[in-house]
């Protein structure tokens, strides 16, 4: 049961790196418990630890960049009561945060640092008593704490306690993690399983596409069966090469290995752009991403109407990909609503982090992707 007190020189503890922390204020984030109305689970500790304690208002308080969030509170006054929140500035907890440990205060008012702390004006913090509330990966998120307006020596037993009830508070925003996590699986998968359905409906009018297609040009019985076999083994090719790839790949020779199945004869893909890599986890997004234009372009769009796809893409200055497809001879008006490809596209720019444009015109359509070039 480490606890510290505060060193007894100028510091400004909300300026502190730990309470700014990326990693830090990503756990909080991911938590999912900013902003949120007050629940029982959490009102119960608080009650409890007033009852046990004796003491005149306890909180669970989650420290962000700036200001401290009471997921909880007992006892705590107006207009911080209905609030639930206070600028950092009157923040006892973003010392615990800063330090890690646990934190107590006879007397603030003969502190060299916390007398000046706003929260012993305006809210008659005097007495402190609070511990860490830490996350699954050990990121504090904020405390357990227990105020009183009057001066208060704080006994080991007290201490104790506040930790046990600090643990529950702890086991609380766990299980609630596991629970967002089970969720957020349990839609990836619905999606997982519709996305493969999709597929293979597109493999299937894909493959029915390029029968069409070759027998434009096909000569004989024999001649249609050649060009169709080479075009469905092309296509089964590239995507063979496309899940074989372990270190980073090639963006142009990506999209060529793409494409190039699809093009019908009359049809062209016409593929260029700086000698961008793409990380191993952006290739499957970028994959779908192109994979849903090039099929939707073999069925309904240039591919099958001999007309011509123009794929450039560049990196800017601020360390985006942006990425444009143009289409000549596809609908020149949208369709109806958006259907399950869109959903698609939606979803491989949001695994990109990024997000897409797609624009119908007078000459055909374009499509926008734009993502940051870091995985």
């Amino acid at each position: 049961m480490a606890q510290v007190r505060i060193p007894a020189q100028p510091i400004a503890a909300y300026d502190d790196p730990e309470v700014h922390s990326p990693t830090r204020l990503y756990a909080l984030a991911r938590s999912k418990l900013l902003d949120t109305p007050p629940e029982a689970a959490f009102d119960r500790i608080t009650k409890l630890a007033a009852k046990l304690l004796t003491s005149e208002t306890t909180l669970v308080s989650l420290v962000d960049s700036g200001r401290q969030f009471f997921k909880s509170q007992c006892g705590l006054g107006e207009p911080y009561a209905t609030s639930r929140e206070t600028p950092l500035s009157h923040s006892f907890c973003k010392h615990i945060v800063a330090s890690k440990k646990s934190l107590m205060i006879a007397d603030a008012r003969k502190d060299a640092i916390l007398a000046t702390n706003s929260a012993v004006v305006d809210l008659g913090v005097i007495s402190y008593l609070g511990v860490p509330i830490t996350s699954p990966d050990g990121e504090v998120l904020g405390s357990l704490c227990a105020i009183n307006r009057q001066p208060r020596d704080w006994s080991p037993d007290d201490l104790q306690l506040m930790f046990d009830l600090g643990k529950i508070v702890e086991d609380e925003i766990e299980l609630r993690i596991e629970a967002l996590r089970a969720a957020t699986l349990a839609e990836q998968n619905a999606i997982l399983a519709q996305e493969y359905h999709h597929r293979v409906k597109n493999a299937l009018s894909v493959s029915a596409a390029l029968v069409q297609l070759s027998r434009k040009d096909a000569t004989s019985i024999d001649d249609l069966t050649a060009k169709v076999g080479g075009r469905l083994i092309a296509l089964a090719r590239a995507h063979d090469s496309l899940m074989s790839q372990s270190d980073d790949v090639d963006l142009h020779g990506l999209a060529s290995r793409l494409l190039l199945p699809y093009c019908a004869p009359g049809s062209d893909a016409d593929v260029a752009g700086p000698a961008i890599s793409l990380r191993q986890q952006q290739v499957t997004p970028v994959c779908l991403f192109l994979h849903e234009l090039a099929t939707n372009a073999a069925k309904y769009g240039a591919f099958r109407r001999q007309s011509k796809v123009t794929l450039r893409w560049e990196a800017t200055q601020d360390g985006q990909i942006i990425l444009r497809w143009d289409e000549a001879g596809t609908e020149t008006t949208q369709p109806g609503p958006a259907g399950f490809g869109e959903k698609l596209l939606a979803t491989a720019a949001m695994q990109l982090h990024g997000k897409f444009d797609a624009a119908w015109h007078s000459d055909g359509l374009t499509v926008t992707l734009e993502f940051p070039r870091a995985g």
